[in-house]
């Protein structure tokens, strides 16, 4: 407790440095929580996408006939 009243200008150091370390650490984590990178974060479901399933004409293969 004596260092910190025979030292004020240490002191102050000290807060604002753990302040920008609790903001660094604390937009660090938004980061990383919005991208979903946290480690107790699960994955999300997989859901199966078929390519061109809506799409009509991509359906079944359509066969050309040619006549006379």
């Amino acid at each position: 407790m004596s260092v910190i009243r025979k030292r004020p200008i240490l002191t102050l150091a000290i807060l604002v440095v753990g302040i920008f370390v609790i903001f660094v650490g604390g937009f660090g984590y938004y980061l990383a929580d919005s991208a979903g990178k946290l480690p107790w974060q699960e994955d999300p479901t997989r859901i199966a996408i078929t390519p061109f399933a809506d799409i009509p004409g991509f359906g079944a293969a359509a066969t050309a006939t040619t006549g006379p």
